[in-house]
């Protein structure tokens, strides 16, 4: 069902989103924000046109924080939910990063190392698959640069 209380519906969702970006609005630097704002408002168009969302404006302007915050936005922007939460997750090779998961999953710390394990085991296959296709472009004689 979809009505009004219904965490899923676009209203709800837009509520949500709208009463976080007030709490971000008050407590982030205003420069920060403003690019969180801009990139969340592209966001919502790309959304609403069909578009899948991906990046938006100057990633050179998405501070770790701004980051973050875009991703927590792009979770009750997509869910309508604000019970998810951001923990860390480095990637298999130690680099800094993130991840936004439900609440019970941060809870727990054993749902917590499966989720980092799954992550890893992804983010390892996905760059042997990168590797090899860089291979198989470079002996084509194609630029794997780009």
């Amino acid at each position: 069902m979809n009505d009004a209380n219904d965490s899923g519906s676009e209203n709800c969702r837009i509520d949500n989103v709208s009463l976080y970006m007030e709490t971000l609005k008050a407590r982030m630097d205003p420069d920060q924000y403003d690019v969180l704002a801009k990139a969340v408002h592209e966001t919502a168009h790309l959304i609403a046109e069909g578009h899948q969302a991906g990046p938006v404006g100057d990633l050179s302007e998405f501070t770790p924080e701004v980051q973050r915050e875009y991703a927590t936005v792009l979770a009750i922007l997509l869910t309508g939910r604000m019970d998810h939460r951001l923990v860390e997750m480095p990637g298999p090779d130690g680099s800094p990063g993130f991840a936004i998961v439900e609440a019970s999953a941060a809870d727990d710390p054993v749902r917590l190392q499966e989720v980092r394990e799954n992550h890893h085991r992804w983010a390892t296959e996905r760059q042997a698959v990168n590797n090899e296709l860089d291979g198989i472009a470079r002996a084509s004689g194609l630029s794997v640069d780009d």
